[in-house]
């Protein structure tokens, strides 16, 4: 589960959507799609944090098909109705274990 070489546990899976407006004319899509999925990752720590977690490990784009299925991926995936773009993320929220101490 990445390369997370600390001890923790798994507190949970969480989720995040962040709305973004996609009439700029001069910002290329792809850069605006970086942007709010970077956001959304904040915002997973934030989720995260309320539950008791240090850290979120294993972020993820998700994208639903039109089928009813959705895939993951770890790179920055948007979806743009021409008028508003959407970024869903998710992540596993962990919390650290202590280190056993070496007197």
């Amino acid at each position: 589960m990445g390369d997370v070489k600390r001890p923790y546990e798994t507190l949970g899976m969480v989720k995040t959507r962040v709305d973004f407006p996609t009439l700029y004319a001069d910002r290329d899509e792809n850069m605006l799609c970086s942007n709010y999925y970077n956001k959304a990752a904040a915002d997973l720590v934030k989720r995260a944090r309320k539950i008791g977690a240090d850290a979120v490990i294993d972020i993820k784009s998700v994208v639903f098909l039109a089928d009813g299925r959705s895939e993951t991926y770890p790179t920055p995936e948007c979806v743009d109705d021409g008028d508003e773009g959407q970024v869903l993320a998710q992540g596993i929220a962990i919390r650290w274990k202590q280190e056993p101490s070496r007197d």
